[in-house]
């Protein structure tokens, strides 16, 4: 079973910021376009509850304000509760993961309005962390590739330099097959 949300959207108002015991809390309402208009000319919206706990409340708390436009992931949850004798039903997103699009005045940067723009700015950020992957692997790969040089050099066991040479072919082979296809579109993550 799957319960995964993707919304980007401008917050209603100031994120609300509470502790409830020793857990952090953070609400705020995003309002999401439908991507169409309604018969009196205006763009149908929905205003969407949206909560986090811990340090992504305390982040979504430090950062954002009434208007910005955020991208988040999450849960749909539905929960009810008694108010004035009532049994009140309440359906909101508990955040996950939040990614602020708006960037700091000072940059003078262009918000992102469109579905395009959006869709640029996801796509940048899968090939920035490509990146950072295919970077932290050639670490590793030459952290591997010293080590075994290193063992060779002391003279340390035959076997243990074996292993260490194995790795480094290994590690080698699949950088050659990720990079045969397009990186961007379909990193290859080594697995253990």
């Amino acid at each position: 079973m799957l319960n995964k949300s993707v919304l980007v959207g401008r917050l209603t108002k100031d994120p609300a910021y509470f502790k409830k015991g020793d857990i952090m809390i953070s609400t705020f309402c995003l309002a999401v376009e439908r991507g169409y208009k309604t018969k009196d000319g205006n763009i149908a919206v929905d205003f969407i509850v949206c909560k986090a706990f811990g340090k992504l409340a305390y982040n979504i708390h430090e950062y954002t304000k009434k208007g910005q436009l955020v991208a988040l992931t999450g849960q749909i949850q539905s929960r009810a509760y008694i108010k004035d004798d009532k049994k009140q039903y309440i359906t909101e997103i508990i955040c996950e993961t939040i990614k602020f699009l708006n960037m700091p005045a000072s940059s003078k940067s262009i918000i992102p309005q469109s579905k395009e723009e959006i869709s640029e700015l996801i796509s940048e950020s899968a090939e920035s962390y490509s990146n950072d992957l295919s970077s932290n692997f050639n670490k590793e790969k030459l952290r591997a590739k010293n080590t075994a040089k290193d063992n060779n050099e002391n003279n340390i066991n035959d076997e243990i330099y074996n292993q260490y040479s194995n790795v480094v072919k290994v590690m080698k082979e699949i950088e050659d097959s990720s990079n045969n296809e397009n990186p961007s579109s379909n990193p290859k993550v080594p697995t253990s």
